[in-house]
């Protein structure tokens, strides 16, 4: 599913009912997917549809934020948990770590989002921890685990 984050307003009002961190959380990845699919668009050959997603790792996040990991991973775990936001895959960092790509989800389809997630026992926050702590090769991207973790 890709999603096209061009001429649309995120929904910074609803998103401030999480509280303020997850108003900057969100902001920060809604625009970094936008211009995901600004600059795949500018460059030259084919455009490629990187689908609303972006892979600031927690840490990254809390640096340019200036607030604290811990604050973050709260935050894009409401974030989760209330439709904004869906996790695609994890990709290995430069020094093995893993970290989320986080697609947002197109402010038109966060009522199907929080639907879809209430089809399941666990919210998507808690699946999501479970698939983190798994062990996986460091050379391996893991992909579309949202097709079994939504």
């Amino acid at each position: 599913m890709a999603v096209i984050l061009r001429d649309i307003a995120p929904p910074i009002r609803e998103v401030s009912k999480l509280g303020y961190a997850a108003v900057a959380v969100y902001s920060l990845l809604f625009e970094s997917a936008h211009r995901e699919w600004e600059y795949s668009h500018s460059s030259e050959g084919f455009p490629r549809d990187t689908g609303g997603t972006t892979t600031w790792s927690h840490k990254a996040i809390a640096e340019t934020l200036k607030m604290g990991k811990a604050k973050v991973i709260q935050s894009t775990d409401v974030l989760l948990d209330s439709g904004f936001l869906q996790v695609i895959g994890r990709v290995s960092s430069s020094k093995g770590s893993k970290h989320r790509i986080y697609r947002v989800i197109h402010p038109k389809e966060i009522e199907i989002q929080r639907l879809i997630i209430s089809y399941f026992d666990e919210p998507p926050s808690i699946r999501n921890k479970k698939i983190d702590s798994m062990k996986h090769s460091s050379s391996e991207v893991i992909e579309n685990d949202s097709e079994i973790f939504y």
